[in-house]
């Protein structure tokens, strides 16, 4: 875990000129709300300006927790002339989940990097401060296991114990890098993540790490999935009652939508989600859109929720123990 802290300027640094090595010229949209950090949005603009992108920035209203894969058409629309987005919305994560982000980055003319859900904190310390070319080597890796499995188990000792079929040729890794068009990654980075074969994942999985939306629980929260939907939630916190009200109102809010395994070796355990779900040896299954995955299944959220310490298995081969990465 890092001390390293980092100036917001110095963080924007890196993210244009060194994570998504933006040029001259490139037609880069930064896509903030109202509750965005100023610094940093600041920051990227001044390094934007100094290498000479041309760049616009646009800011959408802040979105409720049933609408968080929603862009303003016209920031939809807008993209369809971009090179790169960067998306810094404080309240969703729409610049990387949206529908049509993922068309164009299917369609190879659009790379993205996601700062989505982050604070300044988040942003200048902790796992943004990480060696992300020792953390791509290990996302390569990890890749390449996880191309060669089928069905990937995942436990833990609060009582997780979960498995499904997993989309192993479509494994994404996402480790800070995208240097390319059709890819997209994040800061803080480092993970590994696919999509379990839709309607196949069952069993049960414990929330006890932080959730998009609904932050940390204040206790255990126990979700039990059937043919690849949530069945029951188990829970006294308000964080599992709020959990149960977007279940119940948001249209395909119940599908198991991914599972991801974090390779950051500087992200903190106490930090936000976004960090956390990227800690080396975390786990993070996430409910709800599975689009971006190279799914079928269209929701306004995708709500990642961090399982600690897990075990996952990949057919027999054991790839996380106890919160230990295991490459060899």
């Amino acid at each position: 875990m890092s001390t390293t802290k980092l100036s917001p300027n110095q963080s924007a640094a890196n993210i244009v000129n060194e994570l998504i090595a933006v040029k001259a010229g490139e037609r880069v949209v930064v896509v903030s709300d109202g509750e965005s950090p100023a610094e940093m949005v600041a920051a990227l603009v001044s390094e934007l300006r100094a290498v000479g992108a041309e760049y616009a920035v646009m800011e959408q209203p802040v979105r409720a927790p049933h609408e968080k894969n929603v862009l303003h058409p016209a920031i939809e629309r807008g993209l369809d002339e971009a090179d790169i987005l960067i998306g810094i919305t404080m309240s969703s994560g729409a610049p990387v989940y949206n529908a049509n982000v993922k068309r164009l980055l299917k369609a190879g003319t659009l790379r993205v990097m996601s700062l989505a859900m982050r604070d300044l904190d988040t942003l200048t310390a902790g796992g943004a401060t990480a060696d992300y070319r020792a953390v791509r080597a290990d996302g390569e890796r990890l890749a390449k296991i996880w191309s060669e499995g089928s069905v990937m188990r995942i436990t833990s000792d609060a009582g997780t114990d979960i498995s499904a079929p997993i989309a192993s040729d479509d494994a994404i890794i996402e480790c800070g890098y995208v240097h390319e068009a059709g890819f997209m990654a994040g800061c803080p980075d480092g993970e590994v993540s696919s999509r379990p074969v839709e309607g196949t994942a069952s069993g049960v999985f414990v929330i006890d790490g932080p959730g998009a939306v609904i932050g940390k629980p204040e206790g255990p929260i126990r979700v039990y999935v059937d043919k690849g939907k949530v069945t029951a939630i188990e829970g006294d916190c308000p964080q599992a009652e709020q959990l149960r009200e977007i279940i119940a109102t948001v249209e395909n809010a119940d599908h198991v939508a991914e599972f991801g395994i974090g390779l950051n070796p500087a992200s903190r355990p106490d930090g936000r989600f976004q960090e956390v779900k990227k800690r080396r040896g975390q786990v993070h299954i996430a409910l709800g859109d599975n689009i971006y995955y190279g799914g079928t299944v269209k929701s306004n959220v995708h709500m990642d929720m961090v399982v600690t310490n897990p075990t996952v298995t990949l057919d027999d081969r054991l790839l996380v123990d106890r919160g230990r990465v295991i490459l060899d």
